[in-house]
């Protein structure tokens, strides 16, 4: 554990040391990530499964704030989305300008929570980012995570459909709308999951604010067990068809991921728990205080309560040898004082 606690202090120390630069980079794979998926979701070979495009995008997406990753993300779909037809670029782009709408006006520094929504679904691991959003941010982080997982169904939609919409003539309009809006709307699915990850961040943020011993891990764990019930409940009443057995593996990996996730921003050590008081004119306070883990800092005590003993040896072994006040003859030092002025 030690070990462990050592090696988060130093990439800690040497993220602090490179901010800037590792920053960069973490955007600009990020970003590249999300629009190379894109590409793999669509398999076309339009402009926009370009390399060199892609690898453009996210060198400029890294110079500039997190959340114009989401931003040029729905460019991409919308462009795959225009190749395959005026109206099914049309649905795409107006279904997105709201999702975007929604997240820039209530969250728009969850945008994580919209990039890596999408992501997480398509590996099989749908509840992680909702029980990290559910650990580290509020309930209303749901509306990113939320627009993710509309996104996750909306190209979902598109490229389930794609064959049948490469049947029907352009003129067609109804039928290519009706398959469009009916693939996004009548998917149940894409329903029980908004409901599953809307009850996992609200119970996973409810846990972790009790403010018991281990309440993240248990938050995660309930979190993870959460999401399947809700899953199994979809099968059962509305015949949504999910791959249970999948969906408990997904979830066996989505509480190991979450906790290693936890151990680097949420490791804290019960067993240092403080309780403190305070008090103004008007209230008391009582405070728990749960301190973090740090390797470095835990040695530091240890040597710090070392020295408090040796002084304390110090003390005690200085009062035997103390001169009694009885023995010095105070009015001759001050007469001798005196004849010195």
């Amino acid at each position: 554990m030690t070990m462990m606690l050592e090696l988060k202090e130093k990439l800690k120390a040497a993220y602090a040391k490179q901010t800037i630069y590792v920053d960069i980079v973490l955007k600009a794979l990020l970003a590249f990530i999300c629009f190379y998926w894109i590409s793999v979701a669509f398999a076309t070979d339009s402009v926009f499964s370009n390399v060199f495009i892609m690898l453009i995008a996210a060198l400029l997406c890294s110079v500039l704030p997190l959340r114009v990753i989401p931003m040029c993300s729905a460019g991409f779909i919308i462009g795959h989305a225009f190749m395959m037809g005026i109206d099914a670029g049309a649905v795409t782009l107006v279904v997105l300008l709201v999702l975007l709408f929604l997240f820039l006006r209530f969250v728009p520094d969850d945008s994580l929570g919209l990039i890596l929504m999408p992501i997480g679904m398509y590996f099989g691991m749908p509840a992680l980012i909702p029980i990290c959003f559910g650990l580290r941010r509020r309930p209303v982080s749901l509306v990113a995570v939320g627009s993710g997982c509309v996104t996750y169904y909306m190209i979902d939609s598109l490229t389930r459909n794609k064959d049948q919409l490469a049947t029907l003539e352009q003129t067609e309009y109804m039928e290519r709308l009706t398959l469009l809006l009916g693939g996004l709307v009548s998917d149940s699915g894409m329903v029980v999951n908004l409901l599953a990850i809307s009850a996992v961040i609200v119970i996973v943020y409810a846990i972790r604010r009790l403010g018991f011993a281990h309440s993240f891990t248990v938050a995660t764990l309930v979190g993870a067990v959460t999401y399947v019930f809700f899953i199994m409940l979809g099968n059962a009443v509305v015949e949504t068809h999910f791959n249970v057995s999948m969906i408990m593996i997904g979830a066996m990996f989505t509480v190991v991921i979450a906790l290693i996730v936890q151990f680097f921003f949420l490791s804290v050590d019960y067993s240092r728990t403080e309780t403190m008081e305070f008090e103004d004119d008007d209230y008391y306070y009582y405070v728990k205080a749960v301190p973090k883990q740090y390797a470095y800092k835990n040695r530091v005590r240890e040597i710090e309560s070392v020295n408090q003993y040796r002084d304390l040896d110090e003390i005690d072994n200085g009062q035997e040898t103390q001169v009694e006040s009885s023995d010095v003859d105070f009015e001759q030092r001050l007469e001798e004082s005196l004849r010195n002025l």
